[in-house]
């Protein structure tokens, strides 16, 4: 929220803020949209099928 009579260093914090929220939206609506985010997305599905809890790949990373 802006402050009713923001100072340049609030103004300066609100701009930041803001424009980090922007880039992480934007990350999350490229992987949703792209092709490697498509692709994440089928494997993951696929390694739940074969493996639900998740356990031989705690074990991978």
């Amino acid at each position: 929220m802006i402050p009713m009579e923001p100072g340049p260093e609030d103004y300066a914090r609100h701009i930041a803020e803001q424009r980090k929220r922007m880039q992480e939206a934007q990350a999350i609506a490229y992987l949703a949209h792209s092709r490697t985010g498509l692709m994440m997305k089928f494997l993951r599905r696929l390694a739940d099928r074969v493996d639900p809890t998740g356990g031989a790949r705690r074990s991978m990373r």
